[in-house]
């Protein structure tokens, strides 16, 4: 990667990231509650590049 280059935000691919890590959430909080903190890296960090605060 160049030194100049920008990275270009992709908010679809975000949120598409954030709807399939929340269903997977609450699969997982269904099912095995103990292992939900596992998905909220990704659920988060989904969801705050979704709203471009990355």
């Amino acid at each position: 990667m160049k030194q100049n280059e920008e990275v270009v935000p992709n908010r679809s691919r975000d949120w598409l990231l954030f709807g399939i890590s929340t269903v997977i959430m609450l699969l997982l909080l269904f099912f095995k509650a103990e292992w939900i903190w596992v998905i909220w890296p990704l659920q988060f960090t989904s969801l705050a590049g979704a709203l471009g605060r990355l």
